[in-house]
Parts: structure tokens; sequence; C-alpha cells
């Protein structure tokens, strides 16, 4: 997976099973710390129900948290894990830590064709049909969705398209952001009556995520839902964005 520093614009490479949303990171190249999340290169949001609106914008700087040195033996660890992954070379981004007091150690920049692979992977994906909406669920009050499909507008499979829907004020900053995977459809009625922990389960189901997120055809597409579950009150535009699209292996696609 490709990060990107939101400060300096150098991009990285991280194994996808070092990433997880929320963990920090630092750039050695401006020694900046953030929390981890993907640079989203695709944009999107028409809304139907004033006083929202879709809207572009290019992502806030986000807030910097100070760490303190993490278990050496992790550190080796994460660093051999990226050796071995042909990372290689003086490390100079930060593995993952999620906890205050762990201090990230790094890894080497990503070559161009890594990112022009990646961006051509997110850009070969379309948002469509997508409309928000407020719910009022019986355990959590209002809520906040946005759903529509992504669609597979290149010539091989896709595997894994995910979404980062982001809600913004009437100045277009940032009051909330939540990343999705697609393929999980979510009726009315469970809105309406799933627990929070519940609607969460179901947005992660593994099973219907490889079912409906998989293999996707050129042509294809794949549903997406993002929940809100307490929005806030100055919520005035919102912009989605596709965050992460991979090929299919060869050997589903007839290669």
């Amino acid at each position: 997976m490709l990060v990107t520093c939101s400060r300096c614009d150098t991009t990285f490479s991280l194994p996808d099973e070092l990433f997880k949303p929320g963990r920090k990171v630092r750039c050695s190249n401006c020694r900046y710390v953030f929390p981890l999340y993907v640079q989203p290169v695709a944009q999107v949001g028409p809304a139907d129900l004033p006083p929202l609106s879709a809207g572009a914008r290019p992502d806030p700087a986000p807030q910097v948290r100070s760490g303190t040195a993490k278990n050496a033996a992790l550190s080796l660890a994460a660093a051999a894990l990226l050796v071995l992954l042909g990372y290689g070379g003086y490390l100079l981004y930060g593995v993952l830590f999620s906890a205050p007091g762990n201090a990230p150690d790094q890894a080497s920049p990503v070559p161009d064709a890594a990112r022009a692979d990646y961006e051509r992977r997110i850009k070969s994906i379309a948002l469509e049909d997508i409309r928000q909406f407020h719910v009022d669920n019986a355990n959590a009050g209002r809520m906040l969705v946005i759903q529509g499909m992504a669609a597979n507008r290149s010539e091989v499979n896709k595997d894994y398209i995910a979404v980062e829907a982001a809600l913004l004020n009437a100045d277009n900053k940032v009051l909330d952001k939540a990343e999705q995977l697609c393929g999980v459809p979510l009726t009315l009625f469970q809105l309406q009556t799933l627990k929070p922990a519940e609607l969460k389960e179901a947005q992660n189901s593994r099973v219907t995520i490889l079912t409906n997120n998989t293999d996707i055809p050129p042509g294809g597409k794949t549903p997406f839902v993002v929940i809100f579950p307490s929005p806030p009150k100055d919520v005035r535009t919102f912009e989605v964005r596709v965050i992460e699209a991979r090929d299919s292996p060869a050997r589903r696609q007839g290669g």
C-alpha cells in the first residue's frame, strides 16, 4: 500500500498487513508525524439532501502526536519484514504504532513506477449513484449515511475497492471522516434497527466483502455504505474518494 506524507508529499510503500487507519507514522524526509491513511486521488460527491452538498478539497495537515521509543524487538521485526519485501536501504518512513509512547521505525520511498501503478488503479474506479441521507436509528439516534456504487472502469478485474467519506463545514474544514471497504449493502431496516456494534460488524463482514468486493469484472460494480453515527451539527458539505483498488490475481483473469 502507498502512503503519502501530508506535509511534504513524499510517497512511501508499506506492507498491507501493517496498515491500520488512525495509527501514527513519521516521515523522515520532513520529520512530520501524522495519522496513517492512504491519500486519495479520485473524488466525487453529488448531494441530494439540503443543506449538504458535495465538494472537493485538499486534505488539511493532520494534528501531530508525539511518541517515545518502542520495543526493540518489534522494531527489528518490522525492519526485517521491509527488507525482505525489497524495500531495503536507509529507512525513511515510520512503521505503525498505535498508542502514545511508541516511536516508529522507517521504510524507504517507493519508486515512481510503484506510485504510478497505484494512481492507475485508483483512477480506474468511478463512483456513481452517490446519495446521502439521515436515518433515525433506534439505538444510536440520528445517523448520517452516504452510499453509492464503485464501478470498475479498467480492463482487468478488481479486488478490495475502498472509499473514504469526509464531512465538511461551510468553510470546507473536515469535521469527520471514515474509511470503508466496498461490497456490503445495508437495507434501511438494518440502518434503523441494528445497534452500532452490529452495524460495524455487518460493514466489516469478511464473507460479504469477499463475495461482493473481489474479482469485480470490467464494467462491474460494488456497493458502499459509510455511516457517521453522530454527525457534527455544522456539516454543510461532504466528499467521497477512492482510496484503494487492487488488480485481481492473474489466475482469476485467465492470465
